[in-house]
């Protein structure tokens, strides 16, 4: 007799995104996370705001199992996308170089997308107050709207 319980079709990519969720917002309360278990897929929202005297931005994150997260800025929109500040036309951000960072499903969001995510706030704003120049880290190439990592559902 086979003592192995059959799972449901996506029950570990299900389990995958419940432990990425939880480990987000254990370490950072700012957002709140909801798991699409049919699209197999983690999607977090949050506000930041680096201090009283800075914009406060609206972020989603989608997290797709196995993937990079693809991250947005959702407010303010009035951000005029560009390569200088490593912003897709859809808002989305180029927060990792792909032939330094190699994702896979045990990647953990919550120790590099999200911070990442905070410091490109973080020179977002440095780049408004010194005459638009990006002091952030950078690739050593840059990106087109081509090589942007999207989310499946846009497909």
């Amino acid at each position: 007799m086979n003592s192995k319980k059959k799972h449901p079709k996506n029950y570990y990519h299900v389990c995958m995104l419940e432990y990425q969720k939880r480990l987000i917002e254990k370490h950072y309360t700012f957002l709140k996370c909801e798991i699409d278990s049919e699209r197999k897929k983690l999607i977090c929202t949050g506000q930041i705001m680096l201090n009283e005297h800075c914009d406060n931005y609206k972020v989603k994150i989608t997290y797709i199992y196995g993937k990079e997260p693809h991250c947005q800025i959702v407010e303010p929109f009035n951000i005029n996308p560009c390569k200088e500040i490593h912003m897709y036309e859809d808002h989305s951000l180029c927060l990792s170089y792909p032939p330094d960072m190699k994702w896979t499903a045990w990647t953990e969001v919550y120790k590099y997308t999200i911070p990442w995510l905070v410091e490109w706030v973080l020179y977002y704003e440095i780049f408004l107050v010194n005459g638009g120049k990006w002091e952030g880290p950078e690739s050593p190439t840059h990106f087109t709207e081509l090589e942007r990592n999207k989310c499946e559902s846009e497909d």
